[in-house]
Order: structure tokens, then C-alpha cells, then sequence
């Protein structure tokens, strides 16, 4: 299966002005997130020849602005696209995606979006300041997982293991995406790549939230295994 990386931003300057977050397009029908500059997302979907009008399928991670805001763009006379959210995001966004007329849906544990295709359902952590609600990707290829994350703020390893709770004998081959994982101490981090190994992840490609010290020390650990994915790349799992 194919995935193709539609924006993303990771440093501090693109966070300052806004051009941060992921947007994945899974096989032509299923839109992971949908970054947070809608230009920059609808300026890469014309430079990489993408038909917007096979995306059927629209996930979304979690609530915050970096993962939501292109949306609105796919959502204007397509009455034929599923969105998908966590029963606890927030009302007014609820609201604002069903008055468009498309099919909403509040996952459940485990969700079935296409063939092969699930999403993780709700996973929740808690912060000092705020509680989060996010959903990850899960694709399926003969008795191997791949996991595609937004930010992983409930913790990569605990969508790990809450994947192959609901999967049981399928291997998590590869996690993709956001792992959240810039603001920990290195000892912290260290003990989570550990983990990641652990796990028998083979191919890991860390992304947007991750942090940059904390990509060389996943090369450091996983090398040639760790590969870093830019706008435009398609990867085939």
C-alpha cells in the first residue's frame, strides 16, 4: 500500500509561521490529517498530480489546529466524503464538519475505514494544562502493521501496544508519522527508543512533533532502518 506525504513541517521557523503539521494521502481515497497552512497542503496536492476528487475517506488524528485546518477545502460540495474523529474532539468542530452534509463518523475502539485500512480508534492522555483525544492509522499487509501517527500524544509506545492488542498475532513492520517527542529529556527518549526496538519495529520514519535531536538518536539506533521522508515522497509498505 502506498502512502503519499502531502506537507509536512518539523522546525521551529515553520511552527512560527504556521506551516506545521502532516497531511498523508493513503492509496488515492484516504486523507490522513490535513496540515495547518491550507495553501501550502493545496499547493502540493496540484505540484504532485493528486485527484482530490477519488479522496472518499478523511481522518483526523486529533483537534489541533496544525492537523485540521485544510479541511474545509475538501469538505465544499462533496457531500460523498466519510470524516472520521474521536467522539471527544470538540463540539464546535463537530458541528462545523456537519453542516457540509458529509457523513460523519466517532470511532469506536477499532474502526474499519477501508479495505485494510482502521483506524485505532480513541486513545486519551492527559496533560497538566489539557486532555487530548487522538486516533491513529493502522494499514494492513498480509501479517504486517503499519502505523501512520499524527502527533502520538497519548505516547508512541501505547499506540503500539493498543494496535496490537486489537490486531493480536500481526507485527507492528512500521510506525510513521509524528511521535511527539521533542520536548523530553534525552534519557526519556532513549528509554522510548529502546522500546521502539523492543517492539520489533523494523522501518521507522520520524516526523513533524518528533524533534530533530531525537531523529539522530533513532538513526543513531535504528540506521539505515530510520528513514527521513520529505513533501512529495511516496512510500511503499
Amino acid at each position: 500500500m502506498k502512502i503519499k506525504i502531502l506537507a509536512t513541517g518539523s522546525s521551529k521557523f515553520e511552527r512560527f509561521i504556521h506551516r506545521w503539521g502532516v497531511s498523508f494521502l493513503i492509496g488515492d481515497d484516504v486523507l490522513f490529517d490535513t496540515f495547518g497552512d491550507p495553501g501550502i497542503l493545496l499547493n502540493n496536492i496540484r505540484k504532485f498530480g493528486v485527484d482530490t476528487a477519488k479522496i472518499k475517506h478523511i481522518v483526523l488524528s486529533h483537534d489541533d489546529w496544525d492537523h485540521i485546518a485544510g479541511l474545509w477545502y475538501f469538505l465544499r460540495n462533496r457531500t460523498d466524503i466519510t470524516v472520521y474523529i474521536c467522539p471527544r474532539f470538540k463540539q464546535e468542530l463537530k458541528d462545523r464538519i456537519a453542516s457540509f452534509g458529509v457523513r460523519l463518523v466517532e470511532v469506536e475502539p477499532m474502526t474499519e475505514i477501508n479495505k485494510d485500512v482502521f483506524s485505532s480508534g480513541q486513545i486519551f492522555t492527559s496533560y497538566t494544562d489539557r486532555r487530548i483525544f487522538e486516533q491513529s492509522l493502522v494499514m494492513k499487509s498480509l501479517n504486517n502493521l503499519t502505523i501512520v501517527t499524527g502527533c502520538a500524544h497519548p505516547g508512541i509506545i501505547n499506540i503500539i501496544h493498543t494496535v496490537q492488542k486489537q490486531f493480536h498475532e500481526d507485527k507492528v513492520y512500521a510506525v510513521l508519522g509524528g511521535f511527539h517527542l521533542k520536548d523530553n529529556p534525552d534519557e526519556v527518549n532513549m528509554n522510548i527508543i529502546r522500546e521502539l526496538k523492543d517492539a520489533g519495529i523494523y522501518k521507522i520514519f520520524p516526523m513533524h512533533c518528533t524533534g530533530k535531536q531525537v531523529e539522530r538518536m533513532i538513526h543513531h539506533e535504528f540506521g539505515d532502518r530510520c528513514i527521513k521522508a520529505v513533501e512529495g515522497d511516496s512510500i511503499e509498505l
